[in-house]
């Protein structure tokens, strides 16, 4: 674990949603967006810090709140001071309760709390004097929220924000970050919130906050603490969700265009990658192994992953899945084929090493495109 911790640059983040996003030219967010994220927060209690607000942070903060009415979504916003819940009151689709932080420090005013929460669905919390980020990670742990955003001038962490960072292996070089800001407290509240239960804490802007929420791409970085997805047999529920997968691998021109047919068979023998809380699809991957019967080698069919999750290891996860199941059948090797750049040093760093196309199964290249023969790369690893 030592040269874990150690770390401090996750690897790059791609984003690349299941449902495509496709922003609009008026910055609206697309409906199929919207209502997935209305269902995946559905009567869920969300905590947010609002350290500093301005005008556009409130209008945002009012936007995601409305948004959410549909899907019977809780708030609790911290705020720095009355002033500022007072605006935000104003603001806000219909009247919050507001509590001044010293009544919920003790269990019995916790307890009320949680009555306050079920019963008024938005909260202010005036924060206690130690700060904005220390009350939003004593009232998440307190309230076992599931789900924490803490906001920041700065947005998330990186430029452009990297979308995702475990706090097992990334804690060192946020903290520099977050402590260059001058926030270096907000991280041990987060800490906080993800060990009292939350599933996740997302960093982002108040200003991004709609973005932030209803979005695949998001805007800012999302935060966890130990393992988000893990690996599973893909069912026949993921289909819609392996196609929608690959057509947009293909749309990036990262995988090539396959019939229904061919995905589901994909798909019959493949890998998912699963979000832990809610079992959604985070990525997915084929493995083919009936066209090079004798040949003793599996090859790595439509690796590729959902936005939100890319940088949370699912990637690395199926690749590794694959290779595991093929030592499983005795197989002597796993190879991959590529027309992208990314996905070739994805292929390197994990022990694949690139031959030319001969040293491959000779029925890998029976129909195969012309115009992609000539720029494909590809990858072999051994099995032990």
């Amino acid at each position: 674990m030592e040269p874990r911790e150690l770390s401090t640059t996750p690897p790059p983040m791609r984003r690349r949603p299941a449902i495509p996003h496709v922003p609009r030219e008026d910055g609206t967010i697309p409906e199929q967006e919207r209502a997935f994220f209305v269902e995946e927060f559905r009567g869920v209690t969300i905590v947010v810090s609002l350290p500093v607000l301005t005008d556009a942070g409130i209008a945002a903060v009012a936007r995601t709140v409305s948004g959410f009415v549909p899907g019977d979504t809780r708030f609790v916003l911290v705020v720095n001071e009355a002033e500022d819940a007072e605006r935000l009151a104003q603001a806000l689709p219909a009247a919050p309760t507001v509590v001044p932080s010293p009544t919920v420090w003790e269990d019995a005013g916790m307890a009320g709390l949680w009555l306050t929460v079920a019963d008024t669905d938005r909260v202010v919390v005036v924060a206690n004097p130690d700060g904005v980020a220390e009350t939003t990670g004593f009232l998440a742990a307190g309230l076992r929220a599931s789900k924490v955003v803490f906001t920041d001038p700065g947005g998330g962490w990186g430029d452009p924000p990297r979308s995702f960072a475990d706090l097992e292996i990334y804690r060192l070089g946020l903290l520099g970050e977050l402590t260059r800001r001058g926030i270096g407290n907000l991280l041990p509240a987060a800490e906080a919130a993800l060990r009292g239960g939350a599933y996740s804490v997302n960093l982002c802007r108040a200003d991004d906050l709609e973005l932030e929420l209803f979005t695949f791409d998001g805007a800012g970085t999302l935060l966890t603490l130990g393992g988000y997805v893990r690996l599973a047999q893909l069912r026949v529920d993921d289909l819609p969700a392996v196609e929608a997968l690959v057509e947009q691998g293909v749309r990036d021109g990262v995988l090539k265009p396959r019939s229904r047919a061919e995905i589901a068979r994909m798909a019959v023998g493949g890998l998912g990658a699963r979000v832990v809380r809610s079992g959604h699809l985070a990525g997915g991957v084929g493995r083919e192994t009936d066209r090079y019967a004798g040949e003793g080698a599996a090859e790595v069919s439509g690796l590729i992953t959902v936005s939100e999750f890319s940088g949370a290891g699912a990637g690395g996860m199926l690749l590794e899945g694959v290779v595991t199941r093929a030592a499983a059948l005795g197989l002597r090797a796993v190879f991959a084929v590529t027309v992208s750049p990314d996905a070739a040093e994805f292929f390197s760093r994990r022990g694949f090493t690139e031959v030319p196309r001969t040293r491959l199964p000779e029925a890998k290249w029976t129909d195969y495109d012309e115009a992609r023969l000539a720029v494909v790369r590809c990858f072999w690893r051994e099995v032990s």
